[in-house]
């Protein structure tokens, strides 16, 4: 009876729990529990602190514009007949230099056409050896190059003086200076247009055997820079006045025929005489040919060993470093293009020395008409 009673007590127990256990399960099943909850950490993103400035401070330094340029490649001429400007160059001692030395250069640009020149610049060329030292005198471009530069020197104004325009600036010449060499040079313009360009300009020049002065040689240009004529050194006033009373240098020149025909030649002769009881020591022929007029070749008299080439226009300059004797006549013979129009002018001028500064002949403008007129 007793063994009964516990065995029913302990099924009793047993059967409870397992209901116990199915209750909890149900009800567990209605109302779950809530999930534990998750602490998210926010993400920092991490500052890069700024750098710091060098210690070492950084020095600016200027840039110098170099002293060797390339050559430029000249173009031909271009003009328009209310805007044309022509360019002159005459060289200081006859067109000699001084090997080591220094050596004046003059530049005369004028205009003719009433259009306003609104740029207006120069590009000259420098022998091998040679370099710009400065400008000296004359309406003083606003830009130039600096000392030192060389073959190509370009001086340009932007605020631009009235015609015309003449400056003088200065090189210094090769010590190796043993042949003769050309200094070459175009003016470039605008008007109201596009670019124009004058006549290449060549000059020759010719070796000295005189030592290179000591000190920079005197301007032979007049203090206003407008003057095509040269003048004389303040101190030689009282020695060239005696020389002018002695010497005497004449030029002559025919043109023939005297109005000219376009696609047709014409003969130029040149005259020099000289008088005076001191010898010349250096002489040049230099002449201006007017647009659409050529050089064509010598014809008659003493050849000089510095000349133009066929086709030369503008400036041409005849040197002769052994002095013919005087008097004597120089014949060329030029060509007119196919399309020349209008009146021209051969401009013609004697430069020399004898033991003074440099002195020239009167210029000689002779003109000359199209035949059609």
């Amino acid at each position: 009876m007793e063994r009964s009673m516990i065995i029913g007590f302990v099924l009793t127990i047993i059967i409870a729990l397992v209901f116990s256990g199915i209750y909890i399960v149900f009800v567990a099943s209605k109302e779950p529990t809530p999930p534990k909850p998750t602490v998210t950490q926010p993400t920092t993103t991490p500052i890069t602190p700024p750098k710091q400035p060098s210690a070492t401070l950084q020095t600016t330094q200027t840039r110098k514009p170099p002293l060797q340029v390339p050559k430029p490649e000249f173009q031909p001429a271009l003009s328009e007949p209310e805007a044309e400007i022509t360019m002159t160059r005459q060289i200081a001692n006859g067109g000699t230099a001084v090997p080591g030395g220094t050596l004046t250069i003059t530049i005369l640009l004028e205009k003719k056409g009433a259009k306003t020149i609104r740029a207006l610049g120069i590009q000259e060329l420098l022998p091998d050896g040679w370099s710009f030292d400065g400008v000296i005198e004359g309406a003083k471009p606003d830009l130039t190059p600096p000392p030192g530069r060389t073959p190509l020197l370009e001086f340009a104004w932007f605020n631009i003086p009235p015609f015309p325009i003449s400056f003088t600036y200065r090189v210094k010449v090769s010590k190796d200076f043993k042949e003769v060499a050309e200094i070459q040079g175009q003016t470039l313009y605008r008007a109201d247009g596009g670019e124009l360009r004058t006549d290449v300009i060549k000059s020759p020049v010719v070796p000295s055997g005189e030592k290179p002065a000591t000190t920079p040689p005197v301007p032979d240009q007049s203090p206003s820079g407008k003057s095509e004529e040269m003048q004389p050194d303040s101190t030689q006033v009282e020695k060239t006045s005696s020389q002018v009373k002695e010497e005497k240098m004449t030029l002559a020149q025919v043109v023939s025929p005297d109005k000219y025909t376009p696609n047709s030649t014409l003969e130029v002769k040149n005259t020099v005489s000289f008088a005076g009881s001191k010898p010349v020591t250096a002489i040049a022929l230099v002449v201006t040919l007017p647009s659409q007029f050529q050089f064509e070749e010598i014809l008659d008299g003493p050849v000089p060993p510095i000349a133009p080439k066929k086709g030369d226009t503008g400036t041409l300059n005849f040197v002769w470093p052994a002095i013919p004797t005087f008097p004597f006549t120089l014949t060329y013979k030029v060509s007119v293009v196919e399309n020349a129009t209008g009146d021209k002018n051969i401009v013609s001028q004697v430069l020399y020395h004898t033991d003074g500064p440099q002195q020239q002949s009167e210029r000689i403008i002779t003109p000359i008409p199209p035949a059609s007129k």
